[in-house]
């Protein structure tokens, strides 16, 4: 997926450069931005199932597996086992690794 040289290619298929385009893009360009964000907090804090994610965030439990799809859709995001209702979501490495790009991203758009 990089261009050019742009870096070294992480397992998720993003470099660096591009892992933070793709976090700007979901998180400060986008309508549901604030919500993948307190979700990706949440799910760093410790891991969790949507029900649980949706209990604590007190948002609805379908926009909870929506965000949920679009994180991993975009290797935020893994979980256990996709198809069992209680499946646990964590943060995958790549995420994990730059998570700090992230808390940048949430100074900059001021939600933090």
């Amino acid at each position: 997926m990089a261009s050019g040289n742009s870096g070294v290619i992480d397992p998720g298929g993003y470099s660096h450069p591009q892992f933070k385009r793709v976090l700007w893009y979901l998180i400060g360009s986008t309508k549901g931005g604030v919500n993948r964000a307190k979700i990706l907090e949440l799910i760093n804090s410790h891991p969790a199932n949507p029900n649980q994610i949706s209990s604590e965030l007190k948002l609805d439990y379908k926009t909870i597996i929506h965000h949920l799809s679009v994180l991993a859709e975009n290797g935020l995001i893994i979980t256990d086992n996709k198809e069992s209702y209680g499946a646990t979501y964590f943060l995958t490495p790549l995420m994990e690794k730059n998570y700090n790009s992230f808390m940048e991203i949430l100074v900059k758009i001021g939600k933090k």
